[in-house]
C-alpha cells in the first residue's frame, strides 16, 4: 500500500511539473505577441505585449535576414525578416500577416537589394536563416 501511495505522489508531482512547464511556455508566448507593427518609409517598429519594443530605421540597417521557422506564431507567420541595425538591435517583421507589400517596397530601395535572393530565402525549407542583404562600405 505504501508503494502505491509513493507512486501516486510521484505521478502527481510529474503531472504537476508538466502543467507548470506548459503554463510557463504559454505565458512566454503571450508576452511575445505583437501588439502593434508599423512598416513605413521611416523603418519598422514593433511593440510586444510585455512592453518591449523593436525598432529599425532604413538608413541605419546593416543586415537583412530571412528567418524560416518550423512552427507558426500566434499571428500565423512561419517566416520573418530580421532588420538588424547592430548586433543587438533591430526589428523582426513577420511575413504573410499584412506588411509584405510595404516591407518589400522599402527593402527594394536599399542599395544592391536583390528580390530574387529574398524570394529564394522565403521559399526555402525551414528551419533556415539566410542573409539576403548587407550594407557595404
Amino acid at each position: 500500500m505504501a508503494d502505491l501511495i509513493v507512486g501516486l505522489v510521484a505521478l502527481c508531482g510529474i503531472v504537476g511539473l508538466a502543467v507548470l512547464a506548459r503554463s510557463a511556455r504559454a505565458a512566454k508566448r503571450a508576452r511575445s505577441v505583437t501588439v502593434s507593427l508599423v512598416v513605413d518609409s521611416i523603418g519598422a517598429r514593433r511593440r510586444l505585449a510585455d512592453g518591449r519594443s523593436e525598432v529599425a530605421s532604413w538608413p541605419a540597417l546593416t543586415v537583412v535576414e530571412v528567418v524560416r521557422t518550423t512552427v507558426r506564431t500566434s499571428d500565423g507567420a512561419d517566416a520573418f525578416v530580421l532588420l538588424e541595425e547592430h548586433e543587438d538591435s533591430g526589428c523582426l517583421v513577420p511575413l504573410g500577416v499584412g506588411h509584405d507589400t510595404v516591407l518589400l517596397a522599402e527593402l527594394a530601395r536599399l542599395p544592391g537589394f536583390d528580390l530574387r535572393r529574398f524570394s529564394e530565402a522565403r521559399s526555402g525549407k525551414p528551419p533556415a536563416r539566410t542573409v539576403i542583404w548587407e550594407r557595404t562600405g
